[in-house]
């Protein structure tokens, strides 16, 4: 498995026990880095798997320094990182993931990644976590409605879908 390094960060990954969330002061320096299976955090000697597909919420906590938070089942993860926008553009980057199974969710997803020049099916089929019948049946449903154009790529419609996207908070 590969995984790119994306950004330089500083997390705390605490673990919810039946009590409740274990407070961690303890803030590790490291890396974050994405592949197509998940984000990892890694300190230099340990790795961390946080699954996108298992995540459930990603907030930000704080602005000054810009604090994410990340929450899969049983874990709570605060990330902090020397560029705020890199992790706010992977947070809405993120958002979609979370959203429920709908089609519309999945046709808004697979717009996304078209729109940032995925294209490969069997990647796509991966990230959506799909058959590949479904994503030729999206591909055909946003090509019906003109949000993919005969070129391939995203339509202006199709791009106003996916910035309608941003305003579903996690």
């Amino acid at each position: 498995m590969k995984a790119q390094k994306y950004e330089n960060v500083e997390f705390v990954i605490n673990h919810a026990g039946d009590d409740g969330i274990k407070l961690s002061l303890i803030w590790r320096k490291g890396g974050l880095y994405l592949s197509l299976s998940g984000l990892f955090l890694t300190d230099g000697a340990t790795w961390y798997e946080l699954p996108v597909k298992d995540l459930e919420n990603i907030t930000v906590v704080s602005d000054e320094p810009l604090k994410l938070r990340l929450q899969i089942p049983s874990l709570d993860i605060m990330v902090s990182g020397q560029r705020a926008e890199r992790l706010l553009a992977l947070r809405h980057f993120l958002l979609p993931s979370i959203s429920d199974e709908g089609g519309s969710d999945k046709l808004k997803s697979l717009l996304r990644f078209r729109s940032l020049g995925i294209d490969d099916q069997e990647l796509l089929c991966k990230l959506l976590n799909v058959e590949p019948q479904t994503v030729d049946d999206l591909t055909g449903i946003a090509k019906e409605k003109g949000l993919i154009g005969p070129d391939e790529n995203v339509t202006t419609s199709g791009n106003k879908l996916i910035s309608g996207m941003t305003s579903k908070e996690g």
